[in-house]
């Protein structure tokens, strides 16, 4: 069961990675990361984040898989980066020995687009949907935050209500 999904302002594109990276270090291998939003709502920035969070190599390097289907990105904890907007693409993937292949790498997976796959997502997953809009008057997004199965992500109660900071002038 789902937990009763968090709502958190994300200030700007910063906002949206240390939203990432909050959660990248929580994360235990085997884990996922659900993305929901319109294009260019944030879901890569969240990854970028999310790859500093799990102190992959490179997390500068990480850009949309949407061409490549799946980008690993090594460190002590991998980041397996999948899409889902080609989904008849992704799926076939996934239901021919790609989710086998997800599990043997030990690390966590992030899958931006992930509303046209549900059925085929790491069991235990954090679902983030990520709406563009105005925070404060400034730029920025409300990410809606839950845990499935919510046992399996207590610390999500301590979710700060916000990320990024107001910048000057504003």
């Amino acid at each position: 069961m789902r937990s009763e999904p968090r709502v958190v302002l994300l200030l700007g594109p910063q906002g949206t990675e240390a939203l990432g990276e909050w959660l990248g270090e929580r994360l235990r291998p085997g884990q996922g990361v659900a993305l929901v939003g319109e294009l260019g709502a944030g879901k890569t920035c969240l990854v970028r984040g999310l790859a500093r969070g799990l102190r992959v190599d490179e997390p500068e390097a990480v850009a949309s898989p949407t061409y490549l289907m799946l980008v690993e990105h090594p460190g002590p904890v991998p980041l397996l980066h999948l899409d889902a907007y080609l989904p008849g693409k992704t799926r076939a993937f996934l239901s021919e020995g790609g989710f086998d292949y997800l599990g043997e790498r030990g690390g966590v997976v992030a899958v931006e687009w992930a509303d046209r796959l549900p059925d085929l997502l790491p069991p235990e997953r954090v679902w983030v949907e990520l709406v563009p809009g105005l925070v404060d008057g400034i730029p920025g997004r409300v990410g809606r935050v839950a845990g499935e199965p919510e046992a399996c992500f207590p610390w999500l109660r301590d979710l700060p209500s916000r990320f990024g900071a107001v910048p000057q002038g504003h």
